[in-house]
C-alpha cells in the first residue's frame, strides 16, 4: 500500500491520511545526558549571579531548578498548559529569594538558563532523516513539541542546523502558544495550519500520556514509539520500536 493510499475506516467512511505530526525529544531527536545539561545550566547561571553580587552553590540551583522543573512538568500534563522558560527561571529565582526586576543583567540570566543545549546539542534520533525524505511531499509534516527550558526559538535553530526545518510545514511549540499536550488545543493548532481534518491526521510520538492520549483526545490516530516496550499501549492506535518503522505501517 503505497503512502498516498494509506486509509483507514471510519464512523463516515473511509479516511485518506493527508498529515502526520510528530513529537520533538525522544521521536525526532534524542538528547544529552540531563545531568550534563543541568550542570552546565547551574554554572552559566551562577557565573551571571555572581556578577550581580549573588553567590550560590551549585546545589542551591540545582534544588531550585528542580522546584521550576516540576511545577512546570505539573503544568504541562496535568493542566495542559506551558508557563515557558522565562516563567520556569522566575519560579526558581522566587525559589531562591530572588526578584528578576531587580537584577541587572536579567537578559544575561534569560539566556544562560535557556541556550545551554547549544553546547551540547541534541542527535537526531535513529532513522529520522530518512523517514522525513521519504514523508515528504506524501503528506503535511509538523512538529509538536512541549518544550522545557529550551524554548522554541532555539529548537527551530538546531533543526535547521541539521537539516530538517524544511520538512515541516508548522511547528507548534508549547512555549509560544502557552498551552502544552495533552491538551488537544495544541494539537488542533497544529492541525489548523496544516488545514487538515484530525480524522486524517497521525501522530508520533514516545510519550503515552502527552503523545498518545493528547492525540486521541484531539481526534486523531497516535503512532507510540518505544523500542522499549514488551507489551502494547491499548490506548495507542499503532505501536513502532524505530522511526523507519512509520513507513512500514503507512
Amino acid at each position: 500500500m503505497g503512502c498516498r493510499d494509506f486509509e483507514y475506516k471510519h464512523a463516515e467512511g473511509i479516511i485518506l491520511l493527508e498529515a502526520v505530526t510528530f513529537d520533538f525529544w525522544n521521536t525526532l531527536y534524542k538528547g544529552p545526558p540531563d545531568a550534563i545539561i543541568s550542570e552546565q545550566r547551574g554554572q552559566d547561571v551562577r557565573q551571571v549571579l555572581l556578577g550581580e553580587g549573588l553567590d550560590f552553590s551549585l546545589e542551591d540551583l540545582q534544588a531550585a531548578f528542580k522546584s521550576a522543573w516540576k511545577e512546570a512538568y505539573c503544568d504541562q500534563r496535568i493542566y495542559g498548559q506551558d508557563i515557558g522558560p522565562l516563567g520556569q527561571l522566575n519560579h526558581a529565582l522566587n525559589y531562591l529569594g530572588i526578584s528578576r526586576g531587580s537584577l541587572n543583567h536579567s537578559d544575561d540570566l534569560y539566556q544562560a538558563y535557556t541556550s545551554t543545549l547549544l553546547k551540547f546539542p541534541p542527535e537526531l534520533n535513529d532513522g529520522t532523516l530518512e523517514t522525513l525524505q521519504a514523508l515528504q511531499g506524501r503528506f503535511k509534516l509538523a512538529v509538536i513539541c512541549n518544550t522545557g527550558a529550551t524554548p522554541g526559538v532555539l529548537l527551530r535553530r538546531i533543526m535547521e542546523q541539521d537539516s530538517i526545518l524544511d520538512f515541516f510545514a508548522c511547528l507548534v511549540f508549547s512555549d509560544e502558544v502557552g498551552f502544552a499536550k495533552p491538551n488537544p488545543l495544541i494539537f488542533h493548532l497544529a492541525l489548523e495550519n496544516l488545514k487538515a481534518s484530525s480524522q486524517a491526521a497521525l501522530h508520533v510520538g514516545d510519550d503515552a500520556i502527552t503523545d498518545v492520549i493528547g492525540a486521541k483526545k484531539a481526534g486523531m490516530k497516535a503512532v507510540w514509539l518505544e523500542p522499549r516496550a514488551v507489551w502494547p499501549l491499548i490506548e495507542a492506535d499503532y505501536h513502532i520500536k524505530a522511526l523507519p518503522e512509520l513507513l512500514s505501517l503507512l
